[in-house]
């Protein structure tokens, strides 16, 4: 079963926790898995991508944004409404809705972060996921 884990970002300017992010996606990938971050629109999507271009001058995660080029399936794919073009093991939801896909990860990473109507959304995801038995944490960055 998917296994649920919830970081709350508690941030003075309500930015989106990119370099938490960023860490997630360093740690997933020395563990040899596979990780889409799924943003909520393309902006965003391209927001991640460049921060991990810039993430490590002396390392390197390789990556693209999802449907940039079907011919190569790299560790990291970034998203943005589409499906993981990859078979990954690490969902990362930036998203304001659980995506319909997520249960095919082994770890879901979901955020609550930013202003009043974003923390609601992110407590109704929680609800989602409880709701339908899945396994739970729930941690404070």
């Amino acid at each position: 079963m998917t296994q649920i884990e919830f970081y709350s970002v508690e941030s003075e300017k309500n930015k989106t926790p990119y370099a938490h992010l960023c860490e997630v996606v360093k740690r997933a990938y020395r563990k040899g898995q596979k990780v889409y971050v799924h943003s909520e629109n393309k902006s965003q999507a391209e927001k991640i991508d460049e921060m991990l271009w810039t993430l490590d001058t002396k390392s390197f995660i390789p990556h693209q944004l999802a449907d940039e080029d079907p011919d190569t399936i790299p560790p990291v794919e970034i998203g943005y409404g589409q499906e993981p073009g990859i078979r990954p093991d690490v969902l990362i939801n930036l998203a304001s809705e659980v995506p319909l896909f997520f249960s095919r990860f082994k770890w879901v990473f979901e955020y609550a972060y930013g202003d009043e109507d974003n923390k609601e959304k992110a407590r109704e995801r929680f609800r989602f996921y409880r709701e339908r038995g899945y396994p739970l944490n729930h941690r404070k960055v």
